[in-house]
């Protein structure tokens, strides 16, 4: 059987217009009544105000918020909202002569026939309805609510908007991530398997414990990098692994230093954010290094302020390499996670590359 599709879905926005036009409809009259008779007539106020000054608020309060949140519904969020302007001033002119013949009919013709109701009120009532030559409302109120409810409906229809697009830049940051990953795994877990069966083959004793450092490695980014947020600690512990992992292909002709300072068990940060960093360091930095290179890397937490600075020597004919793997993604990643809330300065020269990423953390 097909769903049925709900046109006025309650949620937070429906939540919101009922309670503006509750407010409008019920609070803001009984205010005014409340300020006119407590300062025009005092006299008046002990004896006459609340047998029906309150009843009367109610009754025509819950009158006008069904036309009013009607109006709302079928012409602003369906016609003005949509740009359909045209139509929407068909339905503002039609609304004036609903209005009327609500107000007048609809409103006071039912009111002064329900018995319960006040005396006083009834008696209002019939007079109103009987009334000729003049509307049964303020054109410049009817206006003033009007501008009243289409500042409502752009607010949610804004808010709404935000909403989603913030929805969406978050499944764009988790499809980035995917995509990272994807790369990753198959671009430096195979490198690094050919570098353990080398070893192997050396009967090295580095082998054990690259099979080890690469087993922390394959679990953090297939079961910890699942979640939004891991401990800053666990993503060093991770870059360590990395770190280590290569070592050993360039431990021979490069110099390779990794200092952590200030690293504590409180923050966190999004899984793999750092890695492409890393990862541009040795691939291009380091594989066409014929020379002694050197890549330096610090990771700094202070506060809630987090510094990564990576440094790493290049040969002349490796300034025009692409970036490493991920470093467009990260980028996207930085503008999505931590909008005005980071700063990422590259400096390249035909030596040396550096990068400084500064976050500020949760």
């Amino acid at each position: 059987m097909s769903a049925v599709s709900q046109p006025f879905k309650f949620d937070k926005y429906a939540k919101i217009e009922i309670a503006f036009f509750a407010f409008v409809s019920f609070c803001v009259p009984l205010l005014s009544d409340l300020e006119y008779s407590f300062n025009e007539q005092p006299e008046q106020f002990s004896t006459s105000y609340y047998s029906v000054n309150v009843i009367r608020r109610l009754v025509w309060g819950s009158y006008h918020f069904f036309a009013y949140y009607l109006f709302y519904l079928l012409a602003i969020k369906r016609l003005l909202l949509k740009k359909k302007y045209f139509y929407f001033l068909l339905a503002f002119a039609g609304f004036v002569v609903f209005m009327e013949f609500f107000i007048k009919y609809g409103m006071y013709g039912t009111i002064s026939k329900m018995n319960f109701l006040p005396a006083q009120l009834r008696t209002e009532a019939q007079k109103f309805s009987r009334s000729n030559g003049r509307l049964s409302f303020t054109i410049s109120y009817l206006m003033l609510q009007v501008v009243q409810m289409t500042a409502l409906g752009y607010f949610v229809h804004q808010d709404r908007q935000d909403k989603q697009l913030r929805e969406l830049q978050r499944l764009q940051a988790e499809a980035d991530l995917r995509h990272l990953k994807a790369q990753l795994q198959p671009h430096f877990f195979f490198n690094t398997l050919n570098n353990i069966y080398s070893l192997a083959l050396q009967r090295s004793e580095l082998t054990a414990p690259l099979v080890s450092k690469l087993s922390d490695m394959m679990r953090y980014v297939i079961y910890e990098s699942d979640h939004q947020k891991v401990r800053l600690k666990n993503e060093v512990r991770f870059i360590n692994n990395y770190i280590d992992v290569q070592s050993v292909r360039y431990s021979e002709r490069i110099s390779i230093r990794f200092d952590t300072q200030g690293i504590d068990d409180t923050a966190a940060i999004e899984p793999l954010l750092l890695l492409p960093f890393i990862e541009n360091a040795f691939k291009h930095g380091t594989e066409n290094e014929t020379a002694e290179g050197f890549i330096d890397i610090v990771v700094c937490l202070t506060g809630q302020e987090f510094t990564l600075s990576v440094a790493n020597s290049r040969v002349p004919q490796a300034v025009s390499t692409p970036a490493g793997i991920g470093l467009a993604t990260t980028k996207k990643r930085l503008a999505i996670l931590y909008p005005g809330k980071h700063s990422l300065t590259i400096d390249s020269t035909s030596s040396v590359y550096k990068i400084l990423l500064t976050l500020m953390l949760d």
